[in-house]
């Protein structure tokens, strides 16, 4: 019986280590694991920092550009509306030429009109009355035959829908 005693003992001994060691490994395990999880978490708040950063970036450039598209169109606005103001004012230059031109000698006024860039003499023509224009383009074809064609040739162009390919040059 004590033999039965002893062996009881010894594989109460061998069983308590055992289950010793597996405790303990369960306890390296879950130390274990729990050191990564906070590795991970530390990790993360990393990651969390980096982006909240650069959302910070993002929105600062996104109102920076929002700025800058304001200012755009105010440059835009200001410009237009620096063109019309020029567009209306070259318009009454060249109705105040017109009335000149038209009420001057068709001889001098065709000498004139020779110098003249042919977009602005066309400009001009095209505001006069058909009898003024055909007086001038009567003096211009005496002096300058060829500029005169060009202008007939620019007065009689019609675009038709949007075509732009038979424009004289």
């Amino acid at each position: 019986m004590k033999k039965i005693f002893i062996l009881c003992l010894i594989f109460l001994s061998a069983l308590s280590a055992a289950y010793a060691d597996e405790q303990n490994n369960k306890v390296i395990d879950t130390t274990t694991i729990l050191k990564e999880l906070r590795e991970k978490e530390r990790n993360l708040n990393i990651r969390e920092a980096d982006l909240n950063a650069k959302e910070a970036r993002l929105n600062a450039m996104e109102q920076d550009l929002l700025s800058r598209e304001s200012d755009i169109k105010k440059i835009r606005d200001e410009v237009s509306s620096q063109l019309k103001s020029l567009s209306e004012q070259q318009n009454k230059e060249l109705d105040n030429l017109v009335k000149i031109y038209s009420t001057s000698k068709p001889k001098s006024v065709a000498n004139i009109i020779t110098t003249m860039e042919i977009d602005t003499a066309v400009a001009i023509f095209s505001r006069m009355t058909p009898n003024v224009a055909g007086k001038l383009l009567n003096e211009l074809g005496k002096s300058n035959p060829e500029y005169a064609s060009k202008m007939a040739e620019r007065l009689t162009y019609q675009p038709v829908f949007g075509d732009d390919k038979r424009k004289p040059q």
